[in-house]
This record gives structure tokens, C-alpha cells and sequence, in this order.
């Protein structure tokens, strides 16, 4: 009875990594990709758990075994630029939730390599892949067709992410489709008939690529057109691969889809749409201009220093960057030149592992798998070229695990290969205790931040709701849960800041103006904190019954949010209502011949910033110029008349909203005192 017992309990072990590794892969996806603080949790919680019980285990059996990859030397290398991109980053929050995540991802590849040790573990999360596909491409097909979504996105938050999701699956069971059923191969069941099976492939395969089209990715059906080449040409060679490719683009062409239309017309509809090249140029700038990186998860910070403008929208530079829709220029601009080439390198490393698995012998079963595997991962690298692919960590999973199945089916096609380093366990206590204080200290690190998040997002909802007592508490324990986070004191500060201009209660413009310069503190990049902090400045100027300022605090106070002024417009120079605040203040303290420089500046930058054009028309009638003003006044009629039956967002309505009716006023006023 012992070795049976034995047997069943090294098979129950042996599949609690696979079990894992499928929860991940189930899991990451449903909440919006895997971008939320909640998400992000229970990923990261998840894989220490499994960190934790590979070290129980190598600590009771007295070893260590950690598996030797091709890639270790550039994962090590990788590992090493985020945490110097960490370690020097002007505001720290960001950069070490980045590396926290970085981390994980490699944790991750290593105990997926040290764990799948065989063909049918492979088999099975590849099946695991193409379910959760299939289930997202239904969940798709029903928002299109039953809820009418324009641009269904699944349980993502974007439908490029979910697109190319969706290629991912579509690799491998493409792959599995090319080989043709066999009661051997992968995906085939004794009990099933041939004509069921052909009818379940072909049934999965185009509900996949229906999906695609409904979410008109452009992206996305370049990944999978790439996956298909991929497949097409390892398993038929080039001609045939070209002309099935050829093909099916002339079908995209002449037919009619919702991915052609969007093509055609998207340029009309969002001139920013095919603005990749531009902010392409404008990582590379900063690439240049910062060869060793600007910190982790720090571009949006830096983006408006490269800002471009997008001609045909109401604000040309109304849009900020979060990503340059480039994973690899990212890299580059946030971790450094070095981090790109270290990329490349085990992206070529892997490629070596993949033709070397493939020029094994191999069965048609494990073929098919190593195929649609390497299409996968190719089709994500690719996607990560045109897109920040990578930032969805349900994507960059499974990243990780097509390239821990690449190296997994290389050590199993070539089992002579030494591929485990054994590091004895000399002392269990001290290996467990070690082992367990690096795990609390980590689970730490996890929820604190989730758990302030949640905080926040509550106490943000009653702000708005007006029950400002409860809100100020409730920020006030997000701050207390996790300090290194400027938008949590830009939120209390905020709602300081509002106590403040109701009351005029000098403990709260004090309460507000720390918070505020606390934010700052934190991060010195952004110049919207400094706009908060100037605007503040600007309240405690303005007149209230009982408590006026002097005229000399009054100037005082705009002097100082004038200060403040400059040094955003130093991080936002492409910022019009920075340069219109400055204009502003200026009026406000009589210095005219300033306020009409930085309007002119501000309305050179957007043409459509009617607020510039509003104070210069005041501007031209302080000093008699009834002409300008006149011809200012014109130009604010006719931009809001032709703009009217615009879809205009929050930005482009500050732009617009001007009341011309006190100007004309105010004009006719001049006209008639002659």
C-alpha cells in the first residue's frame, strides 16, 4: 500500500504548480486585464504563495533546485536595470510597484520552468489558454450583437488588449488545426469523431476571429496575421504561408467589416489615432536626452515635455501620453538604453531555444504545441511593437509563460541536458525563518497598496458626495496605509483646499498647502500639482467679507502662484492654461504688457483656448486698441459657432467655454464713451 499512496502523492504535488499556473492564467484576464489594485493583488499574493511552498518543500528535502535557462544571464540583467531605474527614480511610489510587478513576472518563468516537467503539462495549459480565448471571444461576439457595443473589449478595459488576447489562442489552435487530427495528437480524446473535432476546431477558430474584427484592432490583426505566417510557414513553408496571408488580406480589403471601416474613416473620426509615429519620435527624444532611463512607470510624467500637437482637434495638445503605445521604446525611456538591449538579447535567445526545440525530434502532437506556443509569443512581441501591450499583465503572463514553455519543451526535447543548480540546505531554521520573514515582508508590500487604493477610491466617492468629514478621514488612513503616494495628498489637499474657499478657515488653506507641497515633494514631475498649489494661492488673494487681505498679502499671494506658475510651465511648456494663469496674474497685479505676452503665447500654442483670447480682447481695450479687440472678439464667436455640433470632452469644453456677452458689454460700453 506504500507505493501506490506514494505514487498518488507525488502526482497530487506534481499538479498543484499546473493548478497554479491555470488560476493565473483563468484569473488575470477578468478584471479589466489584470489592471486593478485588486488584481494586482491577488496576482502577485498568488505567486508568493507558490514562492512560499517551493521553498517548504526544497527546505524539508534539504535542496534547493534552481533551473538553469539560456535567458538567466539577461533575466538577472533585466532584473538589474529596473532596480537601478528604481533606486535613482524621482518619485519612488510608481518605479517600485513596477519592479514589484517585474519581479513577480520572473518569479513567475522560474517556477514555471522548474515545475512543468513534462508534455502533458504542456498539452494542458495550452488548453487552459484557448478556453479562456474561446470564452472571451463569446463574451465579446454577445456585448457586439446583443448589447451593441461599438468595440466590444470582453473583461478588459481596452479591445486592443483583448484582441490581442485573442490571437494568442488563435495560435494555438490554429497550430493544432494544421496538423490535422491524429488520436495521438494534442486536443484529440479517444471518444471524439473526427467530424466532431473538425467541427469544434473550426467552430473556435471563427469565433476567434469574429471577435477580432469586432474590435476593429488594427493591432490585433496584425498580431494575428503574424501568428499565422508563423504557423503556416513552419508547417507548409513560405509560398503556401504567403499566399493564404495574401489572401485573407484581400478578403479584408474587398469585403466589408467593422475593422475596414474603422480603417478608413478613423483618421477623420480621431486625428490622434495615427499619431504613433510622433510619439515614437518623441520617446526616442527622450531616450536621447536620458540614455539611462527616467525611473519606472514614469513616461506620463515626462510625455509633456515632448508633447506634439494633433492638428484638427480643438486642443492640439489637449491629450496626455500615458504610454508611447510602444512597450519597447517605453522600456527604453523609463529603465534605459541598456534595458532594451539586454530585451533584445533574451528575445534572440529565445528564438535560439524555439528552432533548436524544433529541429528536435518530436512528435505531431508536441510539434503542434511548440508551434502554436511560438506563434503566441511571437504574436505578443509584436503587439508589444504597436501598442503597451505588455502594461496588461493578463498579456505579459502570458508572455511569461509562452517563454517558460519555449525553454520547458527545449530541456524536454534534449533530457541529457543539465538544466538544475543544487544549492544545499545546510540550515532549515535558518532557511525557513529567512524564507518566511522575506514572504510576510513581501505580502506586506502586496496588500498595503491595494488596501490604500480601496481607501482612497471610498473616500474619493464621499468627497463628491459632500460628506467632507468622512472623506478627510478616510484619505487620511489611505496616507497612513501607503505615504509614497502623491495622489493620495493631491486628494486630501483638495478637499482642504475646498473647505477652505467655502470657510475661509486659515487651519485649512494651512492643511491644503502642506498636503499640496507634500504631492509635489513626492513627485516633481508633475506640474498639475503645481497648478493645485497655485490655484490655492489664488484663493487666499481673493476678497471675502470679513476677511480680506491687505493689498499687499493680496499681492503677495498672486506672487507666489505666479512663482509656482513658472515652474509648471517649465514641466508643461506646451500648456495653455498654465501660460493663461500666468497672463491672468499678471492682469490681476496691473502688469499689462506681461499679461498680453503670455495670452499671445498661450493662444499661439491652441489657437482654440478662448479663454487667452477673451483676456487679450480686455487687454486691447485697457489701451484703446477697439480694433484687436473687435477682431478677438470675432474670433471667439466664430471658433465656439463652428465647434458647436462638436462631441467635445471635458478639456475641449474649458477650451470653449467662454461668455462673450459681458465683452461685447464691455466693448459697446468703450463704443459709446467714444
Amino acid at each position: 500500500m506504500t507505493a501506490p499512496l506514494r505514487h498518488t502523492s507525488m502526482n497530487v504535488l506534481s499538479a498543484i504548480p499546473l493548478i497554479v499556473i491555470s488560476a493565473l492564467v483563468i484569473f488575470s484576464p477578468l478584471q479589466e486585464g489584470g489592471t486593478t489594485h485588486v488584481a494586482q493583488m491577488i496576482v502577485r499574493l498568488v505567486i508568493l504563495a507558490w514562492v512560499g511552498g517551493a521553498m517548504a518543500w526544497s527546505i524539508h528535502h534539504g535542496r534547493l533546485e534552481v533551473p538553469i535557462v539560456s535567458i538567466r544571464y539577461a533575466v538577472l540583467a533585466f532584473l538589474g536595470f529596473a532596480a537601478v531605474a528604481t533606486i535613482f527614480s524621482p518619485y519612488a511610489h510608481p518605479s517600485r510597484q513596477w519592479l514589484f510587478m517585474i519581479i513577480g513576472y520572473a518569479l513567475f518563468f522560474y517556477l514555471l520552468v522548474s515545475s512543468v516537467d513534462r508534455w502533458e503539462h504542456v498539452h494542458v495549459l495550452a488548453v487552459v489558454i484557448v478556453m479562456m480565448g474561446v470564452g472571451e471571444a463569446a463574451l465579446a461576439i454577445l456585448q457586439s450583437l446583443a448589447w451593441n457595443v461599438v468595440r466590444p473589449s470582453g473583461t478588459f478595459f481596452n479591445p486592443n488588449f483583448l484582441a490581442g488576447y485573442l490571437a494568442v489562442s488563435w495560435a494555438i489552435l490554429l497550430s493544432n488545426a494544421v496538423y490535422g487530427y491524429r488520436r495521438e495528437a494534442a486536443w484529440s480524446w479517444t471518444w471524439m469523431p473526427p467530424a466532431l473535432w473538425w467541427l469544434g476546431i473550426a467552430a473556435s477558430l471563427c469565433s476567434l476571429f469574429f471577435a477580432v474584427l469586432l474590435t476593429q484592432s488594427r493591432g490585433g490583426m496584425i498580431v494575428l496575421l503574424i501568428s499565422t505566417v508563423f504557423v503556416l510557414t513552419i508547417r507548409y513553408g513560405w509560398r503556401l504561408a504567403g499566399t493564404c496571408i495574401v489572401a485573407l488580406m484581400m478578403a479584408g480589403l474587398l469585403f466589408p467589416t467593422p475593422l475596414r471601416e474603422r480603417v478608413l474613416v478613423e483618421h477623420e473620426q480621431n486625428p490622434v489615432s495615427y499619431a504613433r509615429w510622433q510619439m515614437w519620435q518623441g520617446a526616442i527624444a527622450q531616450m536621447a536626452d536620458h540614455p539611462f532611463g527616467i525611473g519606472l512607470g514614469l513616461y506620463q510624467y515626462t510625455y509633456p515635455l515632448y508633447a506634439f500637437p494633433v492638428e484638427g482637434e480643438i486642443a492640439r495638445y489637449g491629450k496626455v501620453a500615458q504610454t508611447p503605445h510602444n512597450d519597447y521604446l517605453q522600456m527604453g525611456v523609463e529603465m534605459g538604453v541598456g534595458a532594451v538591449v539586454v530585451f533584445a538579447a533574451g528575445v534572440l535567445m529565445l528564438a535560439r531555444e524555439l528552432i533548436q526545440v524544433l529541429r528536435s525530434r518530436l512528435s505531431r502532437r508536441q510539434r503542434s504545441l511548440i508551434i502554436g506556443v511560438g506563434g503566441a509569443g511571437i504574436g505578443l512581441l509584436v503587439h508589444a511593437a504597436l501598442d503597451s501591450s505588455l502594461r496588461e499583465s493578463a498579456l505579459a503572463l502570458l508572455l511569461a509563460l509562452c517563454a517558460g514553455l519555449i525553454v520547458v519543451a527545449r530541456r524536454l526535447s534534449n533530457s541529457s541536458q543539465a538544466v538544475v543548480h543544487h544549492v544545499p540546505v545546510r540550515s532549515r531554521w535558518v532557511w525557513g525563518i529567512g524564507t518566511t520573514c522575506l514572504l510576510l515582508l513581501g505580502s506586506v508590500e502586496v496588500i498595503r497598496p491595494a488596501m490604500a487604493w480601496m481607501i482612497f477610491d471610498s473616500a474619493s466617492r464621499r468627497a463628491m458626495a459632500g460628506e467632507t468629514a468622512s472623506a478627510i478621514q478616510g484619505l487620511q488612513m489611505a496616507i497612513a496605509w501607503d505615504p509614497g503616494k502623491s495622489l493620495y495628498h493631491h486628494g486630501l489637499g483638495s478637499v482642504y483646499a475646498r473647505a477652505f474657499e467655502t470657510s475661509r478657515a486659515q487651519n485649512s488653506f494651512r492643511l491644503a498647502e502642506e498636503e499640496f507641497k507634500t504631492a509635489i515633494e513626492l513627485n516633481p514631475l508633475d506640474s498639475r500639482l503645481l497648478g493645485l498649489l497655485a490655484q490655492l494661492y489664488v484663493s487666499a488673494a481673493q476678497s471675502s467679507s470679513g476677511t480680506a487681505p491687505s493689498l499687499e498679502q493680496r499681492k503677495n499671494w498672486l506672487r507666489a502662484a505666479l512663482q509656482v506658475y513658472e515652474r509648471a510651465v517649465q514641466l508643461a511648456p506646451y500648456s495653455a492654461p498654465h501660460r493663461y494663469e500666468q497672463a491672468r496674474l499678471h492682469w490681476m497685479l496691473g502688469e499689462r504688457a506681461a499679461a498680453e505676452q503670455k495670452a499671445r503665447g498661450a493662444e499661439r500654442l491652441e489657437p482654440n483656448f478662448l479663454p487667452a483670447r477673451a483676456l487679450l480682447a480686455r487687454v486691447w481695450m485697457d489701451q484703446g486698441h477697439a480694433d484687436e479687440a473687435k477682431h478677438e472678439l470675432q474670433e471667439i464667436e466664430s471658433r465656439q459657432d463652428r465647434y458647436k455640433q462638436w462631441s467635445k470632452n471635458s478639456i475641449d469644453q474649458a477650451f470653449l467655454n467662454v461668455d462673450v456677452a459681458p465683452l461685447r458689454a464691455a466693448m459697446q460700453e468703450k463704443d459709446v464713451a467714444g
